[in-house]
């Protein structure tokens, strides 16, 4: 890749990101913010490609886009009565100065490291050495943890879903914990008014 297509990239794909992330903060609904969310995770995939770090690209967009921000939209669409707003908190500042903190240091590492050596030094093949690796000596821990993922994905599944029979247990649950009204079978033990003569 050229100089110059390096940083037109560069400087695109890290505006996408910044500007994902900033989204985030801006927006009040939940579901556009994951959506935020996915496009700064691409943005981030984007920069591990012009670092020549094509696996952690590719680990990138499979875990966090393909994962971990699907499992966010299904909890926001799947938990009831759920409140999709981003409502104000006092935690806003401290996290603000947080991230100005992070922005900082972020920007005093990119101008202070020298990163010519970093790409002269960088692995063409990692994807072709950390596969090979997968497949001889770690298969055993890589089995382990498709069966972990697979085992969290039905028992979300089992959570999420809703039987007709207990409907009624939830929903008196629900009822003893104050969050849903009771039902109007029960306006009738409440003591009659005074226009209730008849």
């Amino acid at each position: 890749m050229s100089d110059v297509g390096f940083h037109l990239a560069f400087w695109s794909l890290s505006a996408l990101t910044i500007g994902g992330a900033l989204m985030i903060i801006v927006s009040r609904n939940l579901i556009h913010a994951v959506i935020f969310l996915i496009l700064s995770f691409i943005g981030v995939a984007g920069l591990f490609i012009t670092l020549s770090a094509d696996f952690l690209a590719l680990v990138q967009i499979l875990v966090y886009v393909g994962a971990i921000a699907v499992l966010m939209l299904f909890a926001i669409l799947l938990t009831p009565r759920a409140a999709r707003d981003n409502e104000e908190s006092l935690m806003r500042y401290p996290a603000m100065i947080l991230m100005g903190l992070v922005i900082a240091a972020g920007v005093f590492v990119a101008l202070e490291t020298d990163w010519g050596p970093m790409r002269e030094g960088a692995i063409g093949t990692q994807a072709k050495i950390i596969g090979e690796s997968l497949i001889n000596q770690y298969v055993l821990p890589f089995e382990i943890g498709a069966v972990m993922l697979t085992a969290a994905l039905v028992g979300a599944i089992a959570l999420a879903r809703q039987d007709d029979e207990d409907l009624p247990i939830h929903t008196a649950s629900l009822i003893e914990e104050g969050v849903l009204p009771p039902p109007d079978g029960d306006a009738a033990d409440a003591p009659a008014g005074p226009g209730d003569d008849s």
